[in-house]
């Protein structure tokens, strides 16, 4: 089993003048009970995109809590997608809306000593250990395709004019969403996982994420303020994330059992001197 030892999150709305970004848990409502996590992104220039985010991340986030844990794969949760998509479809219709509104979506949930990991858009996830990234999700973007295959370098793929383009999202008026899922069981004592939409990502590469995990690790930078930091004032779109600190059971336990020995072990010293 995993315990989440700590929870940071961001939803800010940057320099535009509406918030597209959705987060479930509700921010500010999430607590170490809480083993599903979702980030959705609204799709700019798209009809209601802060209504598709608020939709895909509730129903889906809402349906998952119903469901055991021991189910989760990614069909399941490629049908909910589906699903989500249809309530996008009513949503349209009893409003008089296009259907012309969509998603990016990205999911983190924790089953017993494993974590699952599934994500449809530009919206990513990460497993970062220390100063490590251990793994992060490939977007579903034209330009991130071209960047896989060595066409753009990193510094290109941020501010190539086609980089909002995606190959993939929850979208009303397309069939079937098709997510990505990932297993990661190989999980440590204050790992970390990064839930982010792409506006985190407009000043943020992956080497600055290392250096401030690096600092981090020295104690000299709170990853989660650092984070903020580097957005506030600079970034154009909305930004949001959770970051979730995770640590197995049996590490919490053994850290409480040595407090409790320590606290044993102070005790009877004192009732010596006292003796």
């Amino acid at each position: 089993m995993m315990q989440i030892t700590q929870i940071d999150y961001l939803h800010e709305v940057g320099a535009k003048k509406k918030q597209e970004d959705y987060l479930w848990p509700v921010p500010g409502r999430a607590s170490s009970r809480d083993k599903v996590f979702i980030v959705c992104d609204g799709v700019g220039g798209l009809e209601s995109g802060e209504v598709a985010s608020k939709i895909v991340a509730e129903y889906v986030g809402k349906e998952l809590l119903k469901i055991p844990p021991s189910e989760v794969e990614l069909p399941l949760i490629n049908g909910l997608l589906e699903a989500a998509r249809l309530k996008l479809v009513e949503y349209a219709t009893l409003k008089s809306l296009s259907t012309d509104m969509a998603t990016t979506f990205t999911l983190l949930q924790l089953v017993n000593d494993r974590a699952f990991i599934a994500w449809c858009g530009d919206s990513r996830v990460y497993h970062l250990r220390k100063n490590k990234i251990l793994f992060r999700t490939e977007d579903h973007s034209l330009v991130d395709s071209l960047f896989r295959k060595g066409v753009l370098t990193e510094e290109e793929a941020r501010s190539h004019p086609q980089r909002n383009l995606l190959l993939k999202a929850v979208r009303a008026d397309e069939l079937l969403p098709e997510a990505d899922g990932h297993w990661i069981g190989d999980i440590r004592e204050d790992d970390h996982f990064l839930l982010c939409t792409d506006g985190l990502l407009e000043n943020i590469s992956d080497a600055d994420l290392l250096f401030l995990l690096h600092q981090h690790e020295l104690g000299e930078k709170d990853l989660g303020k650092a984070l903020g930091q580097f957005c506030l004032d600079r970034t154009w779109d909305n930004y949001s994330m959770y970051l979730i600190r995770v640590s197995p059971m049996r590490t919490v336990m053994k850290a409480g059992m040595s407090k409790a020995r320590r606290g044993i072990r102070r005790l009877r010293t004192w009732l010596r001197g006292g003796g």
